[in-house]
């Protein structure tokens, strides 16, 4: 629950992810430490939200709510100090390249944590996962993906996928099944397109990089994720048969106008303009990530004057061997404790307290559509009061054994900026799938070979 502001970046501004948190601070520096009159410490804190409401409920129910659990007279307690969401991330930077700053590193997931890593930023988290109980608490590849040259540095402080989500009315109306094959995904497409029905809402006017989330999905699907696994770990080369292939077929669709209507309206198309279409029945499909829980209410009944309702499914598969439901895993934000902290048990006794529970995380999930950490759940962990559909994506999250990888979290930096930047050239004509694949598996073996590739666990060990 730390601030995450590369890709969330825009989507927290606008109301998607519902708080965002950043930068324990238990030792001195700018960051404002101090001893307690109880004669523990005090734990400042650096936190940044969308609202207030979120602002509010994440003080009560996760800072004062630790601060009851700190007794004693070397107790030391919590302390939050709110930043903007458009400056947190930077002054956090600027703060630890100075030598003090905040005692929990926030960063945007696993590949901005190893610039810190790189400048020995970071302390090894290694000691506290027997001493909280970290292996009972998160899911196995949760600990992997923050693991450095065999080091724990870093905790994933929310998961999030891609689904097809979906308006139960236009598929019922037009005798449409859910999709859960190529075959089936591209009948239903073919007929919405006759039928003059945006096959899959789409665009990326507002935030660029959505692009990223099609080719996500596309070769989660199609090339499957050990094929990617096997890439990403230099096993295996982007310009296989299997990437391109999955690309060409992405780029056939969006020939077909299959995607937001059509290639140049994909480039003007805006979330709003996605999200009614889905609830008036213009769009048939929408392919998406979890922060759509938070962004869809005005436009489904009541608040927005129709009896509309939406909901999601698994991914279909698009390629023999590739089974249905793959799960792309989404980290946005991940948390680090910082060298310089004087007290790190204590900075680590917090981040424990925050990321674990899951009472408060699946609470702050119902209340306020934040994502929960990836922790272990059961369905009688979940409140009364949450969205059903809601729930089962996270049930179905935690107990997955198929999960993939999005390009944002698992992709070293610029090859993650290529892969959205250039598919736009592709779209248009002007650079073929074979050359985009070319283009990054160059750019990736250059990332690999220098470190900047962020922890990649291995698949089918959710």
């Amino acid at each position: 629950m730390t601030a995450s502001f590369s890709r969330r970046r825009f989507l927290q501004l606008t109301g998607a992810a519902a708080l965002s948190t950043s930068a324990l601070s238990a030792c001195g520096g700018s960051s404002g430490s101090g001893t307690s009159s109880s004669g523990g410490g005090e734990i400042s804190f650096w936190g940044a939200f969308p609202d207030k409401p979120s602002e509010k409920y994440f003080q009560e129910h996760f800072i004062d709510a630790y601060n009851k659990t700190a007794t004693g007279a070397d107790a030391f307690k919590a302390r939050m100090t709110v930043k903007q969401p458009d400056t947190i991330d930077r002054l956090t930077q600027t703060a630890v390249a100075a030598g003090n700053g905040p005692d929990i590193i926030a960063t945007n997931g696993p590949a901005q944590a190893l610039s810190y890593i790189d400048n020995g930023n970071l302390l090894p988290l290694d000691d506290y996962i027997d001493k909280l109980g970290w292996k009972n608490d998160f899911l196995p590849w949760a600990l992997e993906a923050g693991r450095v040259n065999g080091k724990l540095y870093s905790l994933p402080s929310n998961l999030e996928t891609l689904s097809i989500y979906y308006n139960p009315a236009t598929l019922s109306q037009h005798g449409w099944s859910l999709p859960t094959s190529r075959a089936e995904f591209e009948a239903l497409c073919a007929d919405a397109k006759d039928k003059g029905i945006i096959p899959v809402g789409a665009g990326n006017a507002d935030w660029k990089p959505a692009s990223e989330w099609h080719v996500t999905w596309v070769w989660n699907a199609f090339a499957g994720p050990q094929a990617i696994y096997e890439a990403l770990t230099g096993k295996r080369t982007w310009n296989d048969p299997v990437f391109v292939d999955g690309i060409d077929m992405l780029k056939s669709w969006f020939d077909k106008g299959w995607f937001g209507g059509s290639t140049d309206r994909y480039f003007t198309n805006k979330f709003p303009t996605v999200y009614q279409q889905l609830a008036s029945s213009k769009a048939a499909l929408l392919v998406n990530g979890s922060w759509t829980f938070a962004e869809v209410g005005p436009y489904f009944g009541k608040k927005a004057g129709n009896n509309a309702t939406w909901d999601w499914a698994p991914l279909p598969s698009l390629n023999t061997g590739v089974p249905a439901g793959v799960m792309p895993l989404s980290i946005g934000t991940a948390d680090s404790v910082n060298k310089a902290c004087k007290h790190p048990e204590k900075a680590a006794a917090m981040l424990d307290y925050i990321l674990t529970g899951p009472d408060r995380q699946l609470g702050a999930l119902a209340a306020t559509g934040r994502a929960p950490s990836p922790i272990k759940v059961a369905e009688s962990d979940f409140p009364a009061d949450i969205d059903p559909r809601v729930k089962r994506q996270y049930v179905q999250l935690s107990a997955s054994q198929d999960f993939g990888y999005t390009t944002w979290t698992f992709w070293p930096p610029k090859s993650d900026t290529y892969i959205y930047e250039q598919l736009e050239k592709v779209l248009v004509g002007k650079l073929t799938p074979k050359d985009y694949c070319a283009g990054l598996d160059a750019l990736f073996q250059q990332e690999l070979k220098a470190g900047k590739r962020p922890p990649v666990p291995a698949p089918k060990g959710a």
